[in-house]
């Protein structure tokens, strides 16, 4: 065997390590996990909760359920069938960390109070709230949430057919603490579904009562 054919052979099983070193160095780079390449977030922490640290939370949820005052339940009192009162809200905010977010949260109560059919009169008394909320998961797929802020109550009178509203009473503002609990029915790192149960309690010194408002609903959320 020639010299020259010798070193040849010779060098290349010195360098083949190397080569194959390298190979794995640069693979691992373009695969976003390796030296060049900053690696993939972990879509999930341990316990099973979602890695949505840093990321932005907004939704809305709707429910059905009734209102009461200092005196009692709020019902129809010109009504000849059963009412409910009706719950919506929504929220913008986001996580401070993977299982904690802090958002402003508005939500307004709605219940009618009297419906003549005759003179098409319907009163209507709305609660709306805004403050500034608190939402822990407590497992990946239960939370409790609990805010703070300020309320408006006032009463709606309208009649059926000309489509004008007037405020028959003159709004009250006071403070509102709300208290809620849900469970992710759908639940991913971007999206989730939730059944949810909510109370919130206003108090108005101007009329010297609270008014309390308790739901029960369907939420959605996106992260």
């Amino acid at each position: 065997m020639k010299p020259t054919k010798s070193l040849f052979i010779l060098a290349a099983l010195l360098l083949a390590p190397t080569v194959a070193s390298a190979q794995g160095y640069y693979g691992r780079g373009r695969g976003g996990g390796g030296y060049y390449g900053n690696p993939a977030p972990a879509q999930q922490l341990p316990g099973g909760f979602h890695n949505r640290q840093g990321r932005l939370i907004w939704g809305f949820s709707l429910g059905l359920g009734g209102m009461s005052d200092r005196g009692g339940d709020i019902e129809c009192a010109m009504c000849d069938y059963s009412t409910v009162s009706g719950e919506v809200d929504a929220h913008v905010g986001g996580f401070l960390g993977p299982r904690f977010a802090l958002m402003a949260e508005a939500q307004a109560n709605i219940q009618t109070l009297s419906s003549d059919r005759f003179t098409g009169q319907t009163d209507t008394l709305v609660q709306s709230a805004l403050m500034v909320a608190g939402q822990y998961w407590v497992t990946p797929q239960l939370w409790i949430k609990g805010g703070l802020g300020f309320a408006n109550i006032r009463v709606d009178t309208s009649y059926y057919g000309d489509g004008v509203t007037d405020v028959s009473t003159a709004p009250e503002n006071g403070g509102a603490i709300m208290g809620a609990v849900g469970y992710e029915i759908l639940s991913s790192r971007f999206f989730a579904i939730d059944l949810q149960g909510r109370v919130i309690n206003a108090s108005y010194k101007g009329i010297d009562n609270n008014v309390t408002g308790a739901s029960i609903g369907l939420g959605i959320s996106w992260f």
